[in-house]
């Protein structure tokens, strides 16, 4: 079941998002605002809302979603959805950020499981036994 979550938010003149809560399920996709100033996306994720790191993949890369238009959604790999406990969207990258003109609010869309779970235990423990 798809939960649509309204925020984060990039305040006036900044470059990064507030914390959003996705640990209720994996995150599948991030609703773009419509005024966006043009520039790429990266993550900072945390398991906890505590700390936050910047996201990179295995091969040393900081993901980014490089071509995003304003209104768009972006449909998050499963790969990274499964990663993601809490959430912040940067405007632009970790080395070059670009601040936006306006605020900015995203929706970010969590898959849930009908029973209300995340859907991530099952997932661990199976990795876990093997």
């Amino acid at each position: 079941m798809l939960q649509v979550l309204d925020g984060p938010v990039i305040a006036a003149g900044e470059t990064l998002s507030g914390s959003i809560d996705c640990s209720a399920g994996q995150l599948v996709r991030i609703t773009m605002p419509a005024g966006w100033t043009r520039a790429p996306l990266s993550f900072q994720i945390s398991s906890d809302g505590g700390g936050f790191n910047d996201l990179y993949g295995f091969g040393s890369l900081e993901v980014t979603v490089n071509s995003v238009t304003p209104g768009s959604a972006v449909i998050v790999p499963s790969d990274i959805g499964r990663a993601v406990g809490w959430l912040k969207i940067r405007s632009g990258t970790s080395n070059e950020p670009v601040p936006q003109e306006e605020a900015r609010l995203f929706a970010v869309a969590i898959e849930v499981q009908p029973d209300g779970s995340s859907g991530r235990g099952a997932a661990s423990q199976r990795s876990r036994a093997k």
